[in-house]
């Protein structure tokens, strides 16, 4: 919304003063002279006829257009004639509205005039406002007729404006709303009150932006949205248009920005219980800004794709984090639903899931799971890991459970004592199950399946000679305290295992954030190198882009150019190592950038050959003699295969270190959310 500030207040009142467009006079308050005029008196008439609020809803008040009772056919000059006399007295007031009645062209404003509302109020505020609620509905209409921005439409949009810019008024009709236009048109031939075009614009927008159907683009105009998921798939569409164009037109000034964010990205993502986030896609956007020449700002070429990220980016991020919510709550209903199964087996109404799975859940999902009062939640310790198992608390999911698992065979015996564990964890909640006889014995049946392997050896011979019930309760007993005390040691075990993975994982973690702050560090020295040498087109010192990057100390900033091998040049006048020229890594990667570097500085050079040249300018042409030198120099012993073949694109993009990033982001992205 385009804010004005807070409105006026009546010093009298202390409430918001009525606008002065909103007050009208009585005929008695003014001595008019033209009123003399019987013409001039009819369409006075003509307007109070049609000045009332229940005409305001059927566009009824008086229009331009409309014929006049008592007069014949009056032309256009001759009713503007008679209406800027009305408006001159102050007995009549111009107002408007806004009409759609095709999502092909914009909506436009119509006037219309109105006198004191006799007997309905003391000034023209309800009008007006009944004014604001029809053309908030026009809108709202052209809203819901208008398709759903496509991605070819958009990028069309977002092409012409990196080849041209914002060079008229209301460039791109097909994307925003261009409202204060729609009030100069044919049919405001006496112009509309400024201060009521704001006030009306003011509310208008206001209004669309509560109802969440529009997102002001400062420098552009309104963006219209169907609802906020329209927001996150726009915010795709500009990020692929940025990636796009600034990975081809402006890759040598962005790979190193871009693939340090792609790292960042690819390291966010690897945790697949991060929600989806715009944060990388408004870097990228920030980025492609600092890319474009000269001070960019809105109107400038290419900005446009940069100032749609920054005005869509705190909606997608809302809109993102309600669907990552609920995607968790949709999951945890599923699985709730899935342990209330109608089916008897045992199989779907136990959830028993792995340490190492458990924790890749979103956290919202597992405090769910959790504290659900209705879920009984227990884990066991297994020779491996630890599992983390659920059971609805339903008395007949439970009895269902007990009875499937003692009919069951080749169960394996870990899992029959883990659904013990989660039937004695949640005994309090479930006990009403075991005043049943039959449960009862169903259940020690289960039981004696899950402890038979910790009974003694010679149990079955007991047994065999019919009596090892005899011995059977010393036997659960001594096997309880077994499994107790393997229960203790695994868990011990497990434990200790987990936290070496932690550790691992933490340590991993640990290089990549430093592969990023390295990356990071390279990247805005070779920033600074960019605004010397494609945008002054002098090839600067290594003392001239440390004075550009003052966050470094000097040791530490040659410490980054010897770690990233940066390229020192010697020059007549760079003899130390602080005042000689300063270039790119010579890596694979420099290959895109010392193309464009030879192209510019060489037109450069032509340039400066061939007039008289001052000091400051014969340094320049030694210095770019030297990198033109260095750049024909690597060319020669850094032949790709294209150019072996004499292609001038030099590496394939299938080999570009930021296309692999990309596609393993993609992956990571894909990944069904747990």
């Amino acid at each position: 919304m385009n804010a004005k500030g807070p409105k006026p207040l009546d010093p009298h009142t202390g409430n918001v003063a009525v606008p002065n467009f909103l007050k009208v006079k009585k005929l008695n308050e003014v001595v008019s002279y033209y009123m003399n005029d019987k013409i001039t008196h009819s369409v006075y008439k003509a307007i109070q006829a049609a000045t009332s609020f229940k005409n305001v809803k059927k566009r009824q008040l008086f229009e331009p257009h409309h014929k006049v009772p008592e007069v014949g056919e009056l032309g256009p000059k001759d009713i503007d004639l008679h209406l800027k006399r009305l408006l001159e007295d102050g007995t009549v007031s111009q107002l408007a509205y806004l009409i759609s009645d095709s999502a092909e062209k914009q909506p436009e404003a119509l006037p219309c005039y109105a006198t004191f509302p006799e007997t309905e109020s003391l000034d023209l505020s309800r009008i007006y406002l009944e004014l604001l609620d029809y053309s908030v509905s026009s809108l709202l209409s052209y809203l819901d007729r208008k398709p759903e921005t496509s991605k070819t439409l958009l990028w069309e949009n977002l092409e012409s404006d990196l080849e041209w810019g914002a060079r008229k008024e209301a460039p791109f009709p097909q994307l925003f709303l261009y409202l204060r236009q729609a009030f100069h048109n044919e049919n405001f031939r006496i112009p509309a009150n400024p201060e009521y075009v704001k006030d009306f614009l003011f509310e208008l927008e206001d209004d669309l932006h509560k109802k969440g159907r529009v997102i002001d683009v400062p420098g552009y105009g309104l963006f219209g949205i169907k609802n906020s998921k329209e927001a996150v798939q726009i915010m795709d569409y500009v990020d692929d248009f940025i990636q796009s164009k600034g990975t081809k037109q402006l890759r040598h000034v962005l790979m190193d920005e871009f693939q340090k964010i792609a790292m960042e990205e690819k390291l966010y993502y690897s945790n697949t219980s991060n929600p989806e986030t715009t944060k990388f896609k408004t870097e990228r956007a920030e980025a492609f800004a600092r890319a474009l020449s000269g001070t960019p700002s809105p109107g400038t070429p290419g900005m446009l794709s940069v100032v749609l990220v920054r005005s869509l980016a705190e909606l997608a991020e809302k809109e993102l984090h309600k669907q990552s919510a609920e995607r968790d709550r949709n999951r945890f209903h599923d699985i709730k639903k899935n342990l209330l199964s109608e089916s008897g087996s045992w199989e779907r109404k136990v959830l028993l899931v792995p340490d190492k799975e458990f924790k890749s859940y979103p956290e919202e999902l597992k405090r769910m799971l959790i504290d659900d009062l209705e879920i009984g939640y227990s884990t066991w310790e297994t020779k491996t890991t630890t599992i983390h198992a659920f059971f609805h608390k339903n008395a007949n999911s439970v009895r269902q459970i007990i009875l499937s698992l003692g009919a069951a065979t080749n169960v394996e015996t870990w899992k029959i004592l883990c659904i013990r564990q989660l039937v004695e964890s949640n005994e309090p909640q479930i006990k009403s199950i075991f005043r049943e006889p039959d449960l009862v014995k169903a259940y020690g049946k289960v039981l004696r399946k899950g402890y038979l392997d910790y009974f003694p050896w010679y149990y079955a011979i007991l047994d065999l000679l019919g009596i090892g019930r005899i011995f059977q309760d010393v036997f659960f007993a001594q096997a309880k305290e077994k499994i107790k005390g393997q229960q203790n040691h695994l868990k011990v075990r497990n434990h200790e295992t987990s936290k070496k993975e932690e550790q691992a994982k933490i340590q991993e973690k640990i290089k990549e954030e430093e592969k990023i702050r390295s990356a990071e560090q390279k990247s805005k020295i070779s920033s600074a190198m960019d605004e010397f040498y494609f945008k002054r087109r002098v090839p600067p010192t290594a003392s001239e882009i440390q004075g550009e990057i003052a966050e470094f100390p000097a040791d530490q900033y040659y410490q980054i150019l010897d770690r990233e091998n940066f390229v020192f040049i010697s020059w007549e006048k760079g003899k130390e190592r602080m005042d000689q020229i300063l270039c790119y890594p010579a890596n694979e990667s420099f290959r895109n950038k010392a193309r464009e570097l030879h192209r510019i500085l060489s037109e450069r050079m032509e340039v400066l050959q061939n007039k008289v040249r001052t000091a400051e300018e014969e340094d320049t042409r030694n210095r770019i003699s030297k990198v033109i030198k260095h750049i024909d120099e690597w060319f020669a012993s850094h032949k790709s295969s294209s150019d072996k073949a004499g292609s001038p694109k030099g590496k394939s993009e299938s080999d570009d270190p930021y296309e692999s990033f990309r596609k393993e982001i993609d992956k990571l992205r894909k990944v069904d959310k747990p």
